[in-house]
């Protein structure tokens, strides 16, 4: 088992079980597993000046996996917890690549937002590799049709896989 920094579970399986039988009342929902997905949270203080000056916080989260960005309106609760190894898959974005993704993301969103009459200052202010949880949610339709879905724990939005 592996300590690791965590967003803790929202969505409990039940919780998400009953809500995917009220929505698809046809079909057969069984919960297989829960995984954590790895991402890094980065906040930014950025300032310029524009046409008004602009000084304020910024944060972004980048997928640990994927190298995808996000930006995020409201900083994630986390605890650290023990984890079996296994439930968590490898990253595949080092920190320090991760690091610059951020940068750019931060940057290029400050920028398409206001029209900056100098170059942004982005300034770290904090950056920490977290795992969110993610239900992992086998289904089975009258047809016999089946596949997976993937249920985020926090949100409650789902995919199929």
């Amino acid at each position: 088992m592996d300590a690791i920094l965590l967003q803790e579970i929202e969505f409990t399986k039940e919780e998400v079980l009953l809500g995917l039988q009220q929505y698809e009342k046809e079909t057969y929902f069984q919960i297989q597993d829960i995984i954590y997905y790895p991402y890094y949270f980065f906040e930014y203080q950025v300032s310029a000046k524009s046409l008004l000056k602009f000084k304020g916080k910024a944060a972004c989260t980048i997928d640990g996996l994927g190298g995808r960005g996000a930006m995020v309106d409201v900083r994630p609760s986390f605890s650290r917890k023990k984890v079996e190894v296994g439930r968590f898959p490898e990253l595949v974005i080092e920190e320090e690549e991760a690091i610059t993704m951020a940068e750019r993301f931060i940057f290029d969103n400050a920028s398409s937002k206001a029209k900056f009459v100098t170059m942004p200052k982005i300034t770290e202010v904090q950056r920490n590799l977290f795992y969110r949880p993610f239900w992992i949610t086998d289904f089975k339709l009258d047809n016999k049709k089946s596949g997976q879905l993937i249920v985020d724990a926090i949100s409650g939005s789902y995919h199929p896989l």
